[in-house]
């Protein structure tokens, strides 16, 4: 994609390299830390949002021959920071056309040394979750790149392009047009999420 106006610049991404660098998880940094600027943390939250939705296509585009059951394995990460805290979303596609963003796990960052022996644990499980969930993800593109390969060689009738079932609409936000749209719907989780604050 050679138009900048269509790029998403995340504040960072993991890639996947020996896997087509496949991006699995994006980050977000709204401002600094202690800072609370729900029209930036809003504009931050929708924008990764769209840039999940964009992560999910693009892999549906490289292994487009799968079946929609083994891509519903496949999960999207992102971390927002913000105040004082992290948060991880993670984003799957469960059915057709329904894609679901999910509040993972939300930690405090310890900055007191005094409060190490209780603000430290929290934040290293925090970690080990994120890159469990992120280990499971690449075992799943495996399983989706081997499973792609299996049915391009197959002389079997072809299946559906997923790429036609994974098909989200995305739109690009700007920041100096969208941030007060979108600044009144901020982050917000269903009660049923791991930690809805």
């Amino acid at each position: 994609m050679n138009d900048g106006r269509y790029k998403y610049n995340a504040d960072g991404t993991l890639i996947v390299n020996d896997l087509y660098a496949i991006e699995i998880l994006l980050t977000e940094v709204s401002s600094g830390y202690g800072s609370n600027e729900a029209d930036k943390i809003s504009f931050d939250h929708y924008k990764a949002m769209f840039g999940m939705l964009a992560m999910l296509r693009t892999v549906a585009q490289l292994f487009d021959k799968v079946s929609f059951n083994t891509f519903t394995q496949l999960k999207i990460h992102f971390l927002h920071a913000h105040d004082n805290s992290i948060r991880h979303w993670s984003m799957s596609t469960p059915a057709p056309g329904i894609y679901t963003m999910t509040k993972e796990q939300s930690v405090n960052v310890p900055i007191s040394f005094s409060e190490k022996d209780i603000t430290v644990l929290p934040f290293i499980c925090f970690f080990k979750t994120l890159a469990i969930a992120c280990e499971e993800n690449l075992s799943v593109l495996k399983e989706l790149k081997q499973e792609n390969k299996t049915i391009l060689r197959s002389k079997d009738k072809k299946p559906q392009k997923l790429c036609s079932i994974i098909n989200p609409m995305i739109i690009r936000l700007n920041e100096g047009k969208h941030t007060s749209i979108v600044a009144e719907h901020g982050p917000m989780s269903v009660l049923s999420s791991p930690m809805h604050d």
